[in-house]
């Protein structure tokens, strides 16, 4: 009788250490886990400011490539009412396009909802493309190619 009792006390026992190794397994997961995720938030973190700190340089940088194209653009109208008048119509509308064309940019940016992302690098890509365009052929207005 002695014995089974023993039997029984050290199966209990041995459940109860057993139960208790697992909680304890399963705790420190769940600490691995918890650490994970909060590295994985600051990494986020870390990230978003500086996409958010990328935007704001790109920004500025574009805003002020557009006031220096609409310098330029100044320059020319006067430049063009100075030449000669079989030539004026033809370099006014070009120049009017132009200054379309960069207002369009202006607003463009000033518009654009930063998210960061994909659609952040495509618009990025896109809209440097376009004031590059601009830009040259703001210094093209006076070329003989036509």
């Amino acid at each position: 009788m002695k014995t089974k009792q023993f039997i029984i006390t050290a199966i209990v026992l041995a459940n109860g250490l057993l139960l208790t190794g697992m909680n304890f397994a399963q705790e420190t997961k769940v600490e691995a886990a918890q650490q994970k995720v909060d590295a994985a938030k600051t990494e986020l973190k870390d990230a978003k400011a500086e996409n958010d700190k990328d935007y704001r340089q790109f920004k500025t940088e574009v805003d002020l490539k557009i006031s220096n194209n609409e310098k330029s653009i100044a320059d020319l109208k006067v430049k063009i009412s100075n030449s000669e008048e079989k030539d004026k119509a033809k370099y006014e509308k070009k120049v009017d396009a132009l200054e379309i064309r960069n207002t369009e940019l202006k607003k463009k940016i000033a518009e654009y909802k930063y998210e960061g992302g994909d659609q952040w690098v495509v618009f990025k890509r896109g809209f440097n493309r376009d004031l590059k365009s601009v830009g040259k052929a703001i210094k093209n207005v006076f070329s003989k190619k036509d």
